[in-house]
């Protein structure tokens, strides 16, 4: 089987009312996430968006680029690493390790193209 180099890069520009649309459908309504008073408070300074919002748009990429029953042979350890703010874009980015092609190193970075959700992705013979 050939498999890609990379997976799918998606971008998703986020916003505030998208945040409270996320916030709805998953029942999540800390307020880091939705009260700028107080997550202005936070070490943070604004809020943040969900973490399983970048795992989201992640599991989005790799359907699309190995096939809709992708997680059926695999295994994906991932690690929120930092929080992505409100209102910025996150992007998927992923590459086929050269040594192993089955193994993937995945992740979801911010518009500075810093990694807010880092991973590992191993497929399956």
């Amino acid at each position: 089987m050939i498999l890609p180099e990379k997976i799918v890069e998606l971008k998703l520009h986020t916003n505030i009312k998208m945040t409270k649309a996320y916030a709805e459908l998953t029942f999540d309504f800390n307020p880091l996430h939705l009260d700028l008073e107080f997550a202005k408070n936070t070490p943070f300074g604004a809020p943040i968006l969900h973490g399983t919002m970048a795992m989201n748009l992640l599991l989005e990429a790799l359907g699309q680029t190995f096939g809709q029953n992708w997680g059926d042979t695999c295994e994906l350890d991932i690690r929120f690493v930092a929080p992505a703010l409100v209102g910025e874009t996150i992007c998927t980015r992923g590459i086929q390790d050269k040594n192993n092609h089955l193994d993937y190193s995945v992740w979801v970075e911010n518009s500075l193209g810093k990694k807010v959700l880092d991973g590992v992705l191993s497929l399956k013979d």
